[in-house]
């Protein structure tokens, strides 16, 4: 589904062996599916500004990882914000693992 990321349509393939399946999907519909996802970051997001009493506009850079950095709704949430110009992005596919990796041994030397 990365090619949604960048195009308006892209092609989905799946596969089990019992199944063959490919159709079109569009940007539209799989936003219409994420929704209420989409709903419950933004909730997320304006809670913490309110609860921290931070304005948006004093945050000076946001950085958004893992694979969902990608998806445009997503980014659009906390470009509106905080501004396209403050968002950023990196390692997309291995910060969330490394982090977790970084915890785990965190953990294992607390033993």
């Amino acid at each position: 589904m990365l090619d949604l990321s960048h195009n308006e349509s892209a092609e989905f393939r799946f596969s089990d062996g019992s199944m063959d399946l490919v159709t079109t999907v569009t940007r539209a519909e799989f936003e219409a599916w994420i929704a209420e996802d989409l709903q419950s970051i933004e909730r997320c997001v304006d809670t913490l500004l309110a609860s921290s009493g931070i304005d948006a506009r004093v945050v000076d850079r946001v950085f958004l990882t893992g694979g969902t950095s990608f998806v445009p709704a997503v980014r659009r949430i906390f470009e509106t914000r905080f501004t396209a110009a403050r968002v950023r992005t990196g390692n997309e596919f291995t910060s969330v693992a490394r982090g977790l990796a970084l915890r785990s041994l965190e953990q294992c030397v607390a033993l």
